[in-house]
């Protein structure tokens, strides 16, 4: 079974609860500060050590989210206990995808050259919910990488926009390389 399924369903489960129980936007800040906790390689590697008993990992998981939705806390058990401990970080970014379809925000990735002001990228962004391909409301991750020349990427919603020189330079270069003058066998 895929990472993606796996994960999918385990946040799914989650979120129905949440949403269920009418806390899901508290289950959302306890998901977000377990991302974070996820994020620690030390954390993960403690997890994922087979060397350590299963109840062990469940007393550090109790220890650590002793304030965290009781739900949340035994899905990190079962995940545990099929040896699924690994895909905490994954399980957390999904249940984040699915707050935010549900609350209608987009999470946007922008990549520029340089900095972009404020008042660019709102316009920018603007443009792109006039045209429907946005929510109203944007999570936006900003990232200048000078390798992409001029332009700007933006990423959302699993499609990409790339409007970089540096891509624009690499489809003339495509164009230029066929040879529309000879025959093609």
């Amino acid at each position: 079974m895929s990472i993606l399924r796996i994960v999918s369903r385990y946040a799914k489960s989650i979120f129905d609860l949440a949403k269920a129980d009418g806390n899901l936007d508290q289950v959302h800040d306890d998901v977000m500060n377990a991302w974070e906790v996820a994020k620690n390689e030390e954390f993960v590697d403690f997890l994922k050590s087979p060397i350590i008993p299963v109840n062990k990992k469940k007393d550090v998981i109790d220890a650590v989210f002793a304030k965290s939705d009781k739900h949340l806390v035994k899905t990190f058990h079962v995940m545990i206990e099929h040896k699924r401990e690994s895909y905490m970080g994954d399980f957390c970014r999904t249940f984040h995808l699915m707050y935010n379809k549900e609350k209608h925000v987009s999470a946007v990735r922008l990549t520029t050259a340089v900095e972009l002001s404020e008042e660019t990228i709102k316009d920018l962004l603007e443009t792109f919910k006039t045209k429907g391909l946005l929510e109203p409301q944007v999570e936006l991750i900003k990232e200048v990488k000078p390798s992409i020349i001029g332009g700007f990427i933006l990423e959302f919603d699993g499609q990409i926009y790339n409007a970089s020189l540096l891509h624009q330079l690499d489809q003339m270069k495509k164009q230029f390389s066929e040879n529309l003058y000879t025959k093609n066998i």
